[in-house]
């Protein structure tokens, strides 16, 4: 056995990026002798992996919008695939993004290369027809929602649930004061967070209506807002007052607010683990629009209403979003407290379900396991 074995990582987004870069930390505190390579972002390079390709351009939503980046994801498959050749890794870990993963998770079977999936892609949500390209060609599938590795099981797929590394909560880059007093705010005044989301797409699209909701609040309440802006990202709005932005530590600026306005995805279930009751909000290309809703099979799109069952988050989508609708919901918490303590309670029973601290410690443990 080389002294130095390689695992390819293929982390095509931000949050991908974040739990991948938690998994190697894991890995490599349990053996050193590791070395990783592939697809990732500014967190997965610190943890020490090789980026071969920065996953800031691999950010690309909507079925429409792929379309325009078909060549550079083309080249970008290919180019791993030649890293593969080159350095036959020990094993492949793939990061949702299914797109492009469930691919080359099928070249990766063609090789030999053994294949674990972190962070199952949403097939009960979208393309259950993907469920053989699960069976043939992954050998371990590690799920972090809990009703996930049952719906596997029900279709021939071992799958382990590890809970969400959400669980493993690290202390705040900001405390409150010193969040509160860096933009010159009050805690006892409500804090509107503005989450428009990691990709740049999603903030040219989700920002100005974001901010003219928030004008709309002013117009009954005390507020201040707060941006959550992700460091790939450039804000092209210019902004009202009593809005400010925090780059440094994004995710502190829904932690200490309010409410929310928050893009659907990752974020919405950051709000529900922070206890803010938060409106979700989701625009994209019309055509994209009316494939999603032809291939969706699921009541809800936040993973917060998922995990609930239910509506506990209004979800505002497409002609949907509007500046009214928006600010109509936020102003049904800031105006009664007894609507708002109702939702923290339900938010409360989503965190319950998502499993104990230390998954990313569970899936590095079932990953180096399968390395012996």
């Amino acid at each position: 056995m080389p002294s130095k074995r390689s695992i390819l990582i293929v982390a095509g987004e931000a949050s991908g990026d974040r739990h991948g870069a938690a998994l190697v930390d894991q890995m490599k505190n349990r053996d050193p002798t590791l070395s990783f390579f592939g697809v990732g972002g500014d967190e997965l390079s610190s943890a020490g992996m090789e980026i071969v390709e920065h996953a800031d351009r691999m950010a690309v939503m909507g079925f429409f919008e792929v379309v325009f980046y078909y060549r550079f994801l083309r080249g970008t498959f290919q180019r791993i695939l030649g890293e593969i050749d080159n350095r036959k890794p020990a094993r492949a870990i793939l990061i949702d993004y299914p797109g492009f993963n469930l691919k080359l998770a099928k070249k990766l079977k063609e090789r030999g290369i053994p294949v674990t999936y972190y962070i199952s892609p949403q097939l009960w949500a979208w393309k259950e027809g993907r469920i053989s390209v699960i069976r043939d060609c992954v050998d371990q599938m590690i799920c972090i929602f809990p009703f996930e590795a049952q719906w596997y099981k029900e279709r021939g797929v071992q799958a382990q649930f590890v809970g969400h590394p959400f669980m493993d909560v690290e202390e705040a880059v900001l405390s409150q004061k010193e969040f509160v007093d860096k933009h010159g705010l009050k805690s006892e005044k409500p804090i509107v967070a503005l989450m428009p989301g990691s990709r740049q797409q999603e903030v040219d699209r989700h920002l100005d209506l974001m901010l003219k909701a928030f004008e709309m609040l002013q117009k009954s309440f005390d507020v201040k807002g707060i941006i959550g802006k992700a460091k790939s990202v450039t804000l092209s709005s210019s902004l009202p007052n009593g809005v400010f932005v925090e780059t440094e530590a994004p995710e502190c600026a829904l932690m200490y607010s309010t409410v929310g306005m928050v893009s659907s995805g990752t974020i919405s279930l950051q709000a529900a683990l922070y206890g803010i009751p938060s409106v979700v909000v989701y625009k994209m290309n019309q055509i994209s629009w009316w494939i999603a809703k032809g291939v969706s099979r699921v009541k809800h799109v936040s993973m917060t209403n998922l995990i609930a069952g239910k509506k506990v988050f209004p979800e505002l989508l497409q002609n949907d979003a509007t500046v009214d609708t928006i600010s109509a919901e936020l102003g049904n918490w800031l105006n009664n407290e007894k609507n708002c303590e109702n939702t923290k309670r339900e938010l409360s029973l989503v965190k319950a379900k998502l499993g104990s601290p230390g998954a990313s410690h569970r899936a590095a443990q079932i990953i180096l396991d399968s390395l012996k």
